[in-house]
């Protein structure tokens, strides 16, 4: 797997400067034209073209430059151009799906998707990263399942793009609710009943960004010099499509066709439903000793729920409150940097929770990031002058 990844910030802080410079190069270019030839009001047009492009520049540059704002005694940034690491990459994900019938019977089941480890070299350049990964747990199996996790951090600002689909050979993990069957008779069987695409996307705002660094714990590219925290505010959307193939469950679990056991409420087979919401958490650096750091997250979120299909009107949402849901993401990292060397692990976790009427999907997906490297080529600014 070939990963690409950048962090766009500088991007634009470089975009700012170019505006800038093309702003003097309209003014020049238009005093440089020769007067006798030249209408006069054309030359204050052209003048006034290039200072309108350079402020624009200027402004632009400002307002990006701010997203990596920080204050250095709490935080001192990478002196280096370039990064060389090597990453493992664990992946981990669980479902349940949950029914209550008419008489009050609830019954829910537990399956996990075959969990997987890729491991790879990573090469950076500033804001770029390029890296190779290996699926080191089932190369040639059967599994079917993509898992693509992107996060951008800046001082001030982050998102988070998540893709997820799996319809590969799922595991069981318990069954509850089920007249004479144990809860752990099912553990460890085969299903091939389920089908779930998810696709999210979320982006925050850290409100003591001059203080608190998150790519100090996630991404090595500052370090926390001193312990803070920080609110973080934000919001996103997320969708997902879940095939549900009751029929697949083991025998012990549906019954027989004249004592059934399965709830009606459970024979769903086709989910499909939208999510927009508003989030607020908070996040906290400690500083352990010089150059260790543990930081973590958490990051609820409350928002609304739509279904393929279903209009959703105002005197709705306030009548039926079970429109309303609850998801959340967390984070949390124990990271060395020494500013030459760094090693470290990582963890984020997405709970999605659906829950209408008298069904309810959650679906956690989990991953696990155990790295170490270094950097080299020392930025012109860090270099001490030649005699």
């Amino acid at each position: 797997m070939l990963l690409f990844s950048f962090i766009p910030t500088t991007l634009w802080r470089h975009a700012g400067r170019m505006l800038c410079v093309l702003g003097a190069v309209c003014a020049l270019g238009a005093s440089a034209q020769p007067s006798a030839e030249a209408d006069t009001d054309t030359l204050h047009h052209h003048r006034q073209i290039g200072q309108k492009v350079k402020r624009t520049g200027s402004l632009v540059y400002r307002f990006m430059k701010g997203f990596n704002d920080f204050d250095t005694t709490y935080i001192a940034p990478n002196r280096y151009n370039y990064t060389f690491m090597g990453q493992s990459t664990s992946y981990y994900q669980l479902y349940k799906l949950e029914g209550r019938s008419a008489d009050g019977n609830t019954q829910s089941i537990s399956t996990k998707a075959a969990p997987s480890m890729k491991i790879g070299p990573y090469f950076g350049w500033r804001w770029i990263f390029l890296g190779y990964t290996f699926d080191v747990t089932h190369p040639h199996s059967g599994v079917k399942s993509q898992e693509f996790n992107l996060s951008l951090y800046s001082a001030m600002l982050g998102c988070d793009l998540l893709v997820n689909k799996n319809s590969g050979e799922f595991r069981l993990r318990k069954a509850q609710g089920f007249e004479g069957v144990s809860p752990s008779a099912v553990k460890g069987m085969k299903f091939k009943g389920l089908d779930v695409k998810t696709v999210s996307f979320s982006a925050y705002y850290v409100k003591n960004h001059r203080h608190f660094s998150y790519p100090a714990t996630y991404n090595q590219s500052t370090e926390q010099l001193r312990s803070c925290g920080s609110l973080l505010v934000g919001g996103g959307f997320s969708k997902q499509h879940v095939k549900f193939n009751y029929t697949a469950l083991p025998d012990m679990l549906l019954g027989t066709e004249e004592k059934p056991l399965l709830i009606d409420e459970l024979k769903m087979s086709d989910l499909y439903y939208k999510y927009y919401y508003i989030s607020a958490g908070y996040g906290y650096n400690w500083v352990i000793v010089p150059h260790l750091l543990l930081g973590g997250s958490v990051m609820p979120t409350i928002g609304l729920r739509k279904m393929r299909g279903e209009r959703i009107k105002t005197q709705e949402v306030l009548s039926d409150l079970v429109n309303l849901s609850l998801d959340c993401t967390m984070r949390a990292g124990l990271v060395y940097n020494d500013g030459r060397w760094f090693a470290g692990l990582s963890y984020i976790g997405h709970l999605l929770m659906y829950r209408k009427h008298s069904f309810a999907f959650t679906n956690s997906i989990n991953y696990c990031n155990l790295y170490a490297g270094f950097y080299f080529g020392l930025k012109k600014a860090y270099r001490r002058p030649k005699r």
